[in-house]
């Protein structure tokens, strides 16, 4: 659809390593980085739209590698607001400089919403958020949509919102653009999610994409993978926050979120949601918070038995 050969997207995956940090890999994986020659490897700008910086904080607890690993060793991050030394005016020329096309191949990582009936609320310098793109979606070679903001438009885009926010492949597509988008939901993004999306494309080329997103990790629901699955097939519901059971009563969503939390657990693969007796809130489903009824939580009604 987008005419990428495997050149190209074994050079954006070489980006995105160098960029987010992949280290200590497979000999197979590490053996393809070391094929590309560093020097010449394009770069990544990174810009944050309405979003609370949650999935960049997410992105350095990578545990493989760590973040300092990841900054000083695979960093040729060209621009990100909260890592980047530089600011001001000289950040500025920095973003102008690739987005004219002047400072040569580099890809688009994109974190949060576009503000799109209210550009003025997003703005970098003296253009809005939403200029900064078009100006890329020109001279960019591909973008990745970082966490469910970028992706569904998230809490920003939530009804009632009185910006229009909305995610980066429903801003382009308004403005009639078909750039490749790659789309990784979650709030935040899992930092595997991102890194080893990348490591597909170093060893494979482009992974399969179910609704834009890497089939990998989101073509199965939570719920169906589930340790509490069979609870719910007994009607074995919880009541209250913290009782054994299934938490469907509770307001668990995860019988429609495609995400496989469930398998790979989240903080360095300790805990995540089920297992700490919380509900699936569904934050990598295009549903999260997209209507105001929406409920993170539900209060259980007991039966009389």
């Amino acid at each position: 659809m987008h005419n990428l050969d495997r050149r190209k997207f074994l050079k954006m995956a070489a980006c995105l390593s160098a960029s987010f940090g992949v280290g200590n890999l497979p000999e197979p994986v590490m053996a393809a980085l070391k094929q590309i020659d560093r020097a010449s490897l394009p770069t990544l700008v990174y810009l944050q739209g309405q979003s609370c910086t949650g999935c960049s904080i997410s992105l350095l607890q990578a545990d493989a590698p760590n973040a300092v690993t990841m900054i000083t060793d695979y960093s040729n991050l060209a621009f990100h607001a909260d890592l980047s030394a530089t600011s001001g005016k000289q950040s500025l020329d920095l973003i102008e400089e690739f987005f004219s096309g002047r400072a040569g191949e580099y890809f688009l990582a994109v974190e949060g919403s576009i503000p799109y009936d209210m550009p003025e609320a997003c703005v970098i310098g003296d253009k809005t958020f939403a200029d900064h793109l078009l100006s890329a979606s020109k001279t960019m070679a591909g973008a990745v949509a970082i966490g469910t903001c970028a992706t569904h438009g998230g809490i920003p885009a939530a009804e009632g919102n009185p910006t229009g926010a909305v995610s980066l492949k429903e801003f382009y597509k308004r403005k009639g653009k078909d750039p490749l988008i790659v789309d990784i939901p979650g709030c935040s993004v899992h930092p595997d999610w991102v890194w080893k999306t990348i490591v597909h494309l170093v060893r494979v080329g482009l992974p399969e994409l179910v609704n834009g997103q890497p089939k990998l990790f989101f073509d199965r629901k939570i719920h169906e993978l589930c340790p509490r699955y069979h609870d719910f097939q007994q009607e074995i519901f919880a009541e209250n926050l913290g009782n054994k059971g299934c938490l469907f009563k509770l307001g668990c969503t995860g019988t429609n979120t495609y995400a496989d939390c469930s398998t790979r657990w989240w903080n360095g693969r300790q805990n995540w949601c089920i297992d700490a007796n919380a509900p699936c809130i569904g934050c990598a489903s295009p549903l999260f918070a997209a209507k105001k009824n929406f409920p993170f939580y539900t209060l259980a009604r007991k039966t009389n038995k």
